[in-house]
């Protein structure tokens, strides 16, 4: 498994939520059965070798540790219920601000290649502005009480989560991000 597999594998785990008990008892008491601790143990373990080949994925890394931290006492419902809007947004901001900073790592590393991968330097490079998005617009909607607002970031922070793991798993075969290269295509004998 390449390191851009385990770390769009670790997102979806920390991206996705599969509650239960269905109805639990009180309304609040509901577990995942897919730990963001988890999901961000395999973000390190695809960031490590990362950054032993580009020493810039330093940053990424280290946000992804504070995120993890962060998600361990948040995967306990009895203390998950006591955060409100505001502190919800306060503990997702190192999993934004990772995001952000390793589609940024990962467009730099496209755009210093010779020749430049396009692909990498552009779509990570929006991606990037994305997440800065994702991490601020929740602020300026709870700030301001836009309430009709709230709705539109969370699609849009759905739709950018989704778009990071698509193309993670679409570059993962990059040599210059520890991928194996192009795949051989082998004409059939017969």
């Amino acid at each position: 498994m390449t390191p851009l597999q385990r770390i769009a594998l670790g997102l979806v785990v920390v991206f996705g939520s599969a509650t239960f008990p269905a109805h639990p008892q009180p309304a609040w008491h509901t577990w995942d059965a897919l730990p963001d601790p988890l999901g961000w143990a395999l973000v390190v373990a695809g960031l490590v070798p990362l950054r032993h080949l580009h020493p810039s994925f330093t940053t990424p890394l280290a946000l992804a540790v504070l995120a993890g931290l962060v998600s361990v006492p948040l995967w306990f419902p009895q203390l998950r219920m006591h955060l409100d809007a505001s502190g919800s947004w306060a503990a997702s901001l190192p999993q934004a601000v990772c995001c952000l900073l390793l589609a940024r790592e990962i467009a730099a590393v496209g755009a210093v290649q010779h020749p430049p991968d396009r692909y990498l330097a552009q779509r990570f490079g929006l991606l990037g502005w994305a997440f800065a998005v994702v991490a601020v617009l929740p602020a300026v909607v709870l700030g301001a009480h836009l309430t009709a607002l709230q709705s539109t970031t969370l699609t849009f922070s759905m739709l950018f989560n989704v778009a990071l793991v698509w193309h993670l798993f679409m570059a993962h075969r990059r040599p210059a991000l520890c991928g194996p290269g192009p795949r051989e295509i082998r004409p059939r004998k017969g």
